[in-house]
C-alpha cells in the first residue's frame, strides 16, 4: 500500500468511526454525546469534501454509505417513536406532524358534481 493510498484511507476510516460513534449515541439516547459527535462529523465532512473528489468512489466509499444509511434509518425510527409517544400523551385530537412533515388533516370534501 502506498503512502498516497494510506492518506486517502485515513479520512475515510475516521468518518466510518464517527458514524459508528453517532449510531451508538443514538442507540444510547445520549443527546449531549450525539450533539458532540454530530459537530465532529459535520467538521469531518467539511474537511473531506476535497478528498472525496480524489477517491475512487467504488469500494472504499461503500462502507461509509452503508453506515450513513443505517444511521439515517435509525434517526427516522427514533423520530417516529417520539412522535407516537407524543401522540399518546396528547390524545387523538392533537395535530401532529408525520415523518414527511405533514399534518394528518382530513381531505377537503366537495360535492360529486362540483368539478
Amino acid at each position: 500500500m502506498t503512502e498516497q493510498s494510506r492518506a486517502k484511507e485515513a479520512p475515510l476510516d475516521e468518518g466510518l468511526a464517527l458514524l459508528e460513534e453517532q449510531r451508538l449515541a443514538m442507540l444510547a439516547r445520549d443527546a449531549e454525546r450525539l450533539d458532540e459527535v454530530n459537530a465532529r462529523l459535520s467538521a469531518w465532512i467539511a474537511a473531506c469534501r476535497h478528498v472525496a473528489r480524489n477517491v475512487d468512489p467504488t469500494a472504499r466509499l461503500l462502507p461509509l454509505r452503508v453506515a450513513l444509511d443505517a444511521n439515517a434509518a435509525l434517526a427516522r425510527r427514533s423520530a417516529l417513536q417520539a412522535s407516537r409517544a407524543l401522540g399518546a400523551l396528547l390524545g387523538p385530537d392533537a395535530r401532529l406532524y408525520t415523518e414527511e412533515g405533514l399534518t394528518p388533516a382530513p381531505a377537503p370534501r366537495r360535492e360529486a358534481r362540483s368539478a
